[in-house]
């Protein structure tokens, strides 16, 4: 038997009464502001922007839309040799934790990340200049322009305990077009740390206290 209609609106009243929100509405900045949904990334600038709103919101769910399939990310000493390197299932495993939810990531381990990006160079890499030089070349793209990206970026991070260690290196983002024309960071690569002393050089100075590369903060 169908329930009166009459009672069907007191429900429905009730429903919105209590404040029932809608699953697909913007999220919402604290104190009650409502947050546009991000752009697409038709341009790798839009790319970019939404790399920081990811960082600073601790969106781990907009951060998985940026990395390509065949994402790579390395950091290098300044002899040139990789001191860390991860895929994109271990870069989504290391910021939104893992997928059965059985290890918090780094997104959900401080309640607090600031992320900021100074643009140093804007380049393009033609792709008639980066034959494959072996099969599976994961630098090579013969058929493909890459835009990219390298600046100063600074992270902060703080946990509950006011804990926490902060990132200031120079750091590479090489972007690839999708073929839905969506742009995505396919290489992201670390410089050493500035001012650090990683080749033993008195010139160098020491590292700043607190201060940690990029790589050191994801394998902790």
């Amino acid at each position: 038997m169908r329930p009166p209609r009459s009672l069907v609106c007191c429900l429905v009243l009730l429903a919105l009464a209590a404040g029932c929100s809608n699953p697909f509405a913007p999220k919402k900045r604290e104190g009650g502001e409502q947050q546009a949904p991000a752009l697409p990334a038709t341009t790798p600038e839009i790319l970019l922007d939404n790399l920081s709103r990811a960082f600073n919101d601790r969106d781990k769910d907009l951060y998985e839309t940026l990395l390509d399939e065949d994402f790579w990310f390395t950091e290098k000493n300044c002899l040139g040799e990789d001191v860390f390197f991860n895929g994109r299932e271990e870069e989504l495993a290391f910021m939104g934790g893992s997928r059965d939810g059985s290890r918090q990531g780094i997104f959900g381990r401080f309640r607090t990340f600031e992320y900021d990006f100074d643009l140093i160079s804007r380049t393009v890499e033609l792709g008639r200049d980066y034959p494959d030089a072996f099969p599976g070349d994961p630098d090579g793209h013969p058929d493909e322009d890459w835009v990219v990206f390298r600046g100063r970026t600074y992270m902060l991070m703080v946990d509950e305990n006011n804990d926490g260690f902060r990132v200031e290196q120079v750091m590479n983002y090489k972007l690839r077009q999708g073929s839905d024309g969506l742009w995505r960071i396919i290489r992201w690569i670390d410089d050493p740390l500035s001012g650090g002393a990683e080749c033993g050089t008195a010139a160098q100075g020491k590292p700043v206290a607190g201060q940690i590369t990029w790589g050191e903060a994801k394998g902790r």
